[in-house]
């Protein structure tokens, strides 16, 4: 009996042996898998439950006109997050949250309870919010800077520099189009949580900002355009309408408006109409306007003679089953005058002298049927099928430019090259690109140039069209000290019924001033006009009242005398300016709140706009020498109330944007100008 209990001694030091053995193995097995096999995927995890990392937004470059003013700039604005694990009372702070950053309760509560980590609750907010948030104390609610586009002058040039989504991702524009080289590349922090799940943040890599963009586009001449676009599309209770001034020689675009315009600071508030640029998006029927290339064919081929007869058959051709007509019966035209007075039937007898191959084959070399490149997005390469499918109809209809579409900007490229002696130019818009001391030239307007006219075509062309202007269907073109030539046109849109409309119209003009040594080219375009539709009633003056200010400004010298109705009409123009002496403007943005909230000051109440003047007949020349010079004033530093008064009593207009003190001035001050000159004037509340 005694033995018994010796004998099970040793069997159960085995056991409990063999136990301990059996966990250690279990154990170490455990460690092993979990450090090596399971190491990564648990080491991620741990990662995820203590930190997370989120994108900041790099800052983008300025976009700058080509003067250096700045057209679309990058702010510091606040971003709202929450970590959602450090917030007690969920339901509570979603309703407070919800009112102070008019967001629905449930879209706040909803996030609030998706997650225990990061969450973004609003996005680059105003001041006034994020002070309202902070107010709130909530645990767990914290703010992060962030870049936001701000565009400075609103509405003016938004088609070109298009705008930026909450991501900061240009959408349109050339903030699309330049994304790559303005985006920057975006940094990353690091949030982190401690033991006691208190987070804090580190950057983990800082944003690097992006290259700014100087533009063609000049801020001054950009806003003249706006505003005598604007001005005539509301006059003729039209759709809306284009305008585009070029340099003829480099291709620079000086400005491209096109109405309606948006404000890209808000531009979800927009319709994607008002977002649509014109310019470049807008096929249409060039219409009369295209008989500038039937006849630059004819010369060039010399297939005509400026001064050759043309039997335009008293105002009526028939081509197979169509009977084209004059607006008027002609008989026998010049080719120089079948181009003055526009002519459907001549210009028809000229395309056949062409023939459609060589017509298609000189039509491509302008421009037309492909992409302009210039430096936009999605730019429309308008309508023309090849030459083989087209019946004889087809060939008459082009050549006094129906059956073709054609784009504003490639209207104005192609009228170039007759103004700039025969070459072909590429528009462009952005001069160069820099980031910090290092500039990058975009490209060299001479790499762009190609011969397609002989200078003896390019100046009997000139000549012609300074005919169109003088005596035929656009003398409400002529200007005021200044040569010009161009062309209208009046185009049928076509119903839906595939019809030409006999109450839809486009009405257009192309022109270059001055004549011989053109500093502009511009194309109007009015979509839909009601009243009166033609393109002499409607788009050339809008051509005379910018081509007029836009010379004086560009300060080149006046190569025509005065007529004595111009004359006449300047002094009652003169006479006409009310007296500003008086204390009759209220305070000029009484609500302004920074410089984000800077206006066009020819918007505020009780800036008038310079008044468009009547067209006028050419009459006996008067020396310019007779008109009286003034002196310009200093107006720098002055305010706009002052700046009026002093330039209404000289006798001198005045154009003006922005608010605060005047900066700049154009002429200079003490410069020479002829009575009923107007002053461009900036203003700005940082001196």
């Amino acid at each position: 009996m005694s033995a018994k209990p010796k004998d099970s001694f040793p069997a159960r030091i085995f056991v409990l042996s063999s136990l301990f053995l059996i966990w250690s193995f279990l154990l170490v097995f455990r460690l092993v898998h979990l450090q090596i096999f399971q190491y990564a995927e648990l080491s991620a995890k741990a990662r995820r439950q203590q930190s997370r990392s989120f994108e900041i937004s790099p800052q983008r470059g300025t976009i700058y006109d080509r003067h250096g003013r700045e057209l679309a700039v990058s702010v510091s604005v606040d971003s709202v997050y929450a970590i959602s694990s450090e917030i007690s009372d969920k339901k509570q702070a979603a309703d407070q949250l919800a009112r102070v950053l008019t967001l629905k309760r449930q879209d706040v509560l909803a996030k609030l309870k998706a997650t225990r980590g990061f969450i973004w609750l609003k996005r680059k907010v105003d001041y006034s919010e994020v002070a309202k948030v902070k107010a709130l104390e909530i645990r767990g609610v914290y703010f992060e800077k962030e870049s936001k586009r701000f565009y400075p002058n609103r509405e003016l040039a938004a088609h070109v520099l298009g705008y930026v989504g909450m991501d900061n991702e240009g959408l349109s524009g050339l903030e699309f189009a330049y994304q790559k080289q303005i985006g920057g590349s975006p940094g990353r922090v690091l949030l982190l949580s401690d033991a006691r799940q208190r987070s804090f943040s580190s950057v983990e890599k800082a944003p690097d900002p992006g290259e700014d963009l100087v533009l063609t586009i000049d801020q001054t001449l950009q806003y003249l355009a706006e505003q005598e676009l604007a001005a005539q599309v509301r006059k003729s209770n039209a759709l809306g309408g284009t305008v585009i001034v070029m340099e003829p020689n480099s291709g620079d675009v000086l400005a491209m408006a096109s109405y309606p315009a948006f404000n890209p600071n808000h531009y979800a508030k927009y319709s994607p109409e008002h977002w649509k640029n014109r310019a470049i998006l807008s096929i249409y029927e060039p219409g009369s306007t295209f008989k500038i290339f039937t006849a630059a064919t004819a010369l060039e081929e010399r297939l005509a003679k400026p001064d050759e007869p043309i039997d335009c058959l008293n105002g009526a051709i028939v081509v197979g089953k169509h009977r084209i007509r004059d607006h008027k019966p002609y008989g026998v035209l010049p080719v120089r005058e079948v181009v003055a007075y526009s002519s459907n039937v001549g210009a028809v007898q000229l395309g056949f002298r062409i023939g459609k191959e060589r017509f298609e084959k000189y039509i491509r070399s302008f421009g037309f049927g492909a992409p302009t490149a210039v430096d936009l997005p999605g730019e429309a390469k308008g309508l023309l099928r090849p030459s083989s499918q087209w019946p004889t109809v087809t060939l008459a209809n082009i050549a006094m430019g129906q059956g073709i579409g054609v784009t504003p900007m490639q209207l104005v490229t192609a009228v170039s090259s007759i103004a700039n002696g025969g070459y072909r130019v590429r528009p462009r818009i952005v001069r160069r690109t820099r980031s910090g001391a290092v500039e990058k030239v975009s490209f060299k307007p001479e790499s762009g140039r190609s011969r397609i006219l002989s200078s003896r075509t390019a100046s009997e062309l000139t000549e012609m069209l300074t005919g169109v202007v003088k005596r035929g269907t656009a003398k409400s073109s002529q200007l005021e000290g200044f040569s010009a030539a161009g062309k209208t046109g009046t185009a049928q849109k076509i119903d839906p019924n595939g019809r030409y409309s006999h109450s839809r119209f486009i009405a257009s003009f192309v022109g270059f001033a001055p004549a011989e040594r053109p500093a502009l080219a511009m194309v109007v375009t009015i979509d839909e006009p009601r009243g009166r539709y033609y393109g002499g009633e409607v788009a050339a003056p809008v051509f005379r009242n910018i081509a007029e200010q836009a010379l004086r400004y560009l300060a080149v010298s006046p190569d025509q005398e005065l007529t004595p109705v111009q004359l006449a009409r300047r002094r009652q123009l003169q006479a006409s300016i009310p007296d500003l002496a008086h204390d009759q403007f209220e305070p000029m943005n009484a609500n302004w709140e920074g410089e984000a909230d800077e206006t066009p000051a020819a918007q505020q109440e009780g800036v008038p706009l310079s008044p468009a003047p009547p067209a006028a007949e050419p009459d006996a020349a008067v020396s310019l020498s007779e008109a009286a010079t003034i002196e310009v004033p200093d107006l720098r530093g002055r305010s706009l109330r002052t700046a009026i008064t002093e330039v209404s009593k000289l006798g001198l207009q005045l154009g003006a944007f922005g608010s605060g003190l005047v900066v700049e001035q154009s002429p200079e001050p003490a410069s020479k100008v002829e009575p009923g000159s107007k002053v461009m004037i900036k203003l700005s509340r940082r001196l």
